[in-house]
């Protein structure tokens, strides 16, 4: 049952695509995710299938392989979007920004900035970042703790919202005869002692139309899971069946208590990894045009990393060695949404090439217009998400033939919305304007 509810669609990006392959495709400018007008074309294009917001994932880091890929190159998600803004009028703006590596007034200054020049379609992936190798660009020796990460995000998250805070609503009279700008009480300043932050003083951005940014929350470890409880309108997560996404589902509702009464239930979007063609026998075929000589050993490296197992111990005609995984530490030391998947993935026996054909941590789907839409139908009406952040194999070419295809099917099975209710991300999800 969908109870009144709609899907929720997003678009995740960059790079061009999870094909590592996809920029030696014909049509394809290899250097497009460096260019403003790449991030307009693609949010016009998700705009067009009335997506509910561009995300845009960030890793702030030179990651190796740039012999061979233009993976690394990204612009930053703030200037990206703001580009992407001024060629839209409806659709969501969300830049993945982690508070390990920023300060509160800076980050909430340009989410807020974005907010108001896009007229309140903006909002903020808070990530905490497990990558190692982002701490050497910020002058680290190492990667906090994930108990230390998580204990500055919380604070992190308070001092934004309270800096967002700055101007209520009503603030701004503006009275040319009387001279009076800022009514008596409406400006509040902020005064943080924290033991990460210390702010006094206040914003200089007002609120935007609707009212506060949206704040998504990515990770699946119990840190994370409490953060987005306790924070977050909406969770974009990891994971690669129903059963794996119904999971979630429970774990969030269980750590609930940590929320507000007054808030709505949190948003679940799950990542989907999508390979589209007309029928399931050529979306395989796509996606083997897509694979490179090195596909699997790639595959293979990045499954040993996540495990913390040597590459020597995979088979690719084998299953995954689960025997050989240190889970707890992995989920300890590496992304735990990331490493569950894959664990959960292992589980079911399959070999590991097959493992790898239909891919790793996300919903994986190689097929048809109507295989996407019956599995998006039956994990929403399983209430097991409230909709998709899509990637695509190739995004210029997936994102259109998505739009063409498979929204008319979730029209048609009628969960899905034929126009925008409003013109701001809050309206979009469904979710309230913040009281102050």
């Amino acid at each position: 049952m969908t109870n009144g509810r709609r899907l929720h669609l997003g678009l995740n990006a960059p790079p061009l695509g999870s094909s590592p392959y996809g920029w030696r495709r014909a049509g394809i400018d290899p250097l497009s995710s460096a260019t403003g007008e790449f991030y307009a074309r693609i949010a016009v294009e998700a705009e067009r299938g009335l997506f509910d917001a561009l995300f845009l994932n960030d890793q702030p880091t030179l990651h190796p392989g740039w012999e061979t890929s233009p993976a690394p190159l990204r612009l930053d998600p703030i200037v990206a979007l703001a580009t992407a803004a001024q060629h839209t009028r409806w659709i969501g703006l969300v830049p993945t920004i982690s508070t390990t590596w920023n300060h509160p007034y800076n980050l909430a200054r340009s989410i807020a900035s974005l907010d108001r020049a896009s007229h309140g379609r903006a909002g903020w992936n808070v990530v905490t970042s497990y990558n190692p190798k982002i701490a050497a660009n910020f002058g680290l020796s190492r990667l906090p703790s994930k108990q230390d990460r998580y204990a500055r995000a919380a604070e992190f998250i308070d001092v934004v919202a309270d800096l967002w805070r700055t101007w209520a609503p009503d603030a701004i009279i503006a009275d040319k005869q009387t001279g009076v700008f800022t009514r008596p009480g409406g400006v509040r300043l902020v005064e943080h002692h924290g033991a990460y932050f210390t702010v006094h003083g206040g914003a200089t951005v007002p609120p935007s139309e609707q009212g506060l940014p949206v704040l998504f929350q990515a990770g699946g470890s119990p840190e994370g899971i409490a953060l987005a409880a306790r924070y977050a309108d909406a969770a974009f997560v990891s994971t690669p069946t129903l059963e794996s996404a119904l999971e979630y589902r429970a774990r969030a509702a269980a750590a609930a208590t940590a929320r507000a009464t007054d808030r709505p239930r949190l948003l679940v979007l799950s990542g989907a990894a999508l390979t589209l063609a007309s029928t399931d026998e050529e979306a395989l075929r796509h996606r083997i045009e897509l694979e490179g000589s090195d596909t699997d050993a790639v595959g293979v490296g990045h499954i040993a990393a996540r495990l913390g197992i040597p590459i020597a111990a995979l088979d690719l005609d084998s299953p995954i060695p689960l025997d050989l995984v240190d889970v707890e530490a992995r989920r300890r030391d590496d992304s735990e949404g990331f490493v569950n998947s894959i664990v959960h993935v292992a589980r079911t026996g399959r070999p590991l090439r097959e493992i790898l054909r239909t891919g790793v941590g996300h919903l994986a789907v190689i097929g048809s217009p109507e295989k996407v839409a019956d599995i998006f139908e039956e994990w929403f009406r399983a209430d097991a998400v409230d909709g998709f952040n899509l990637h695509f194999d190739v995004v210029e070419e997936g994102l259109p033939a998505f739009v063409d295809e498979v929204v008319p099917l979730l029209r048609k099975r009628g969960i899905y919305r034929h126009a925008y209710d409003g013109g701001t991300l809050r309206s979009h999800l469904g979710l309230p304007t913040p009281q102050w």
